[in-house]
Formats: structure tokens, sequence, C-alpha cells
């Protein structure tokens, strides 16, 4: 995944934090359900972004690698 790629997956999971979207994985299938994706705040002061997200599709939490995602949509 090219570090644009992987910024834009980044940036939209921030985006759609809390609501519920369509997370499609690189291996075809798709996790629809409430996104929790969220920037930390580094001790130096900057901002992390995690490597992995949580769908969670009827009470049952699923954790993604961001390397697994192809794109999110809103659900």
């Amino acid at each position: 995944m090219s570090n644009t790629h992987e910024q834009e997956i980044k940036n939209r999971a921030v985006a759609l934090n809390g609501q519920t979207a369509a997370v499609n994985l690189v291996g075809g299938q798709t996790l629809t359900g409430t996104l929790a994706y969220a920037t930390v705040t580094a001790s130096w002061g900057g901002i992390e972004y995690p490597e992995i997200l949580t769908v969670t599709v009827s009470t049952k939490a699923h954790t993604v690698r961001l390397d697994h995602v192809s794109s999110i949509g809103q659900g």
C-alpha cells in the first residue's frame, strides 16, 4: 500500500469514526458496521494514526489492520 493511499484510508477512518461505515477489505470482503478509529496525541505533541481500526457488526467487534483495507465508505 502506498503511503498516499494509506494516509487516505486513515483520514477517511477519522472522518467516519463513530458512524456506520462499509470497510472493504483487500480480499473482497466487506464489513459494515460502526467504525471506531481515532488519532492519538503523541508524547512529542504530534498526531499519531493507529495501524488498526475496529468495526462493530451486530455487537461483534472486528479488529482490522489498515494494510488489509482497500477502501472505506459510508454504510
